[in-house]
């Protein structure tokens, strides 16, 4: 059996996820505030907190539920 990448639910999942992270209380710069140093400008912070934010989602998702995102090739139609 051939299986394939269900993109209309994995975009939607990362639709989701993105706009949750960007809604986090705990920001960077207040770890940077608190001591964390991590050679980083804040620009730089902020893009690595969010990039973070998102693949650990992706991540404990696919590990948690991989059939939610791999389908059976014929199953759905490829977008």
């Amino acid at each position: 059996m051939r299986y394939r990448i269900d993109q209309d639910q994995l975009w939607e999942f990362l639709a989701r996820q993105a706009r949750l992270v960007e809604r986090l209380p705990i920001e960077a710069a207040e770890a940077a505030a608190d001591g964390y140093r991590d050679g980083l400008d804040d620009a730089e912070r902020e893009a690595v907190w969010l990039a973070a934010g998102i693949a650990t989602f992706i991540g404990q998702a696919i590990a948690d539920e991989p059939e939610r995102f791999i389908v059976a090739a014929g199953d759905r139609v490829a977008a």
